[in-house]
């Protein structure tokens, strides 16, 4: 039979716990960042310097028992990021990389965010959250929007981004202080608000996929006709010169064609596919998009090694896919990742 003495015991164990847990300021943001974002299911990724990322589905609960395990790896080194998890439906967008200006700005205007975090010193990522779950195509558009609108980041824009989990250090090493400290990933909002915008944004999204999936299924006719002209992937001589001709014919055409809407990174994007189509391999395509993409230096600049890897990596991986019955909505936010993924073991080509 309990005792006085076993409540007055377990009454200081369970002080202490609560003690200790609102001293545990890791354990404080994690769980406001989690209860701002609101999903059902989640995403973390833990991102090795060297291994790189490891990505764990989780509940908010797992989350939370697996918080000790995830400090350890951040103080090895490793970056800890959130997202809601691809398998389940999401009503959440995220927007990286703003100004305390731009996100002031965001704040005041008609589609303020239901989580804020400051991922380093002046800069700050935001989650948008609709007033009901939405496909991909509509949260990348959102995504997209919301970064023109405001200056976020336009590569993070997609419809499953990975964002900072607060709580945790930040290990780029462009962070880190004169004294060799990495910055901690602080929250600075968790209102977990449905967005006031959200009707008005998911308009904006659906006839922007529609104007895209119209533009796309035009440009994709165009390349397939221009495809017909493509030598056959083959070791003859003057083979890589006639590729070059084909992909500067096809580039041409192709701005003749869509002036103003042309899209210079669709164009290769199409142009990968359809090499591949052809039989062309990976390192092939790769070259022929660093090689022959019309002005590719001046419109990536010091990324166009990143770019091409990423262009012919995502395109091969969807080649494989549709050759397997996918569907492209189904796969669009997955391909990056697994064309890292094989790149990653050594052979991006495999």
């Amino acid at each position: 039979m309990a005792t006085d003495d076993d409540a007055g015991e377990l009454a200081t164990v369970t002080n202490r716990r609560t003690d200790e847990m609102k001293h545990d300021r890791t354990r404080a943001a994690v769980t406001r960042q989690i209860k701002g974002m609101g999903a059902s299911l989640y995403e973390v990724g833990i991102r090795h310097p060297e291994l790189g990322m490891m990505n764990r589905e989780w509940s908010a609960e797992d989350i939370m028992k697996s918080l000790e395990w995830l400090k350890r790896e951040n103080l090895n080194g490793c970056d800890i990021y959130i997202r809601p998890a691809r398998s389940a439906p999401s009503r959440l967008i995220l927007i990286d990389d703003l100004t305390l200006g731009t996100l002031g700005r965001l704040q005041a205007g008609p589609y303020p965010a239901a989580v804020t975090v400051q991922t380093s010193p002046g800069n700050y990522q935001a989650w948008v959250k609709l007033d009901d779950d939405a496909p991909a195509a509509i949260r990348r558009e959102i995504a997209r929007h919301l970064a023109r609108e405001y200056q976020g980041d336009p590569n993070s824009a997609d419809s499953a981004h990975y964002g900072r989990l607060a709580g945790f250090t930040n290990r780029k090493p462009e962070h880190i202080d004169a004294a060799g400290r990495s910055p901690f990933v602080l929250l600075d909002s968790y209102n977990g608000k449905v967005t006031t915008g959200a009707v008005e944004l998911k308009k904006i999204a659906a006839d922007a996929v529609e104007l895209d999936q119209q533009q796309g299924r035009s440009m994709a006719a165009h390349v397939q006709q221009q495809a017909r002209n493509m030598p056959q992937a083959t070791a003859a001589p003057g083979s890589v010169q006639e590729l070059a001709a084909w992909y500067c014919a096809t580039w041409e055409s192709l701005q003749k064609q869509f002036g103003a809407q042309f899209d210079a990174s669709r164009a290769d994007w199409m142009a990968a596919i359809a090499m591949y189509r052809k039989g062309y391999d990976f390192h092939a395509v790769a070259d022929a998009i660093s090689s022959h993409s019309p002005g590719i230096q001046d419109r990536k600049g010091a990324a166009v090694t990143d770019y091409v890897t990423r262009t012919a990596g995502k395109a091969q991986v969807w080649h494989e896919l549709r050759a397997q019955g996918a569907k492209f909505e189904d796969v669009a936010d997955s391909l990056l990742t697994l064309a890292q993924e094989r790149a990653k073991g050594g052979n991006p080509g495999a």
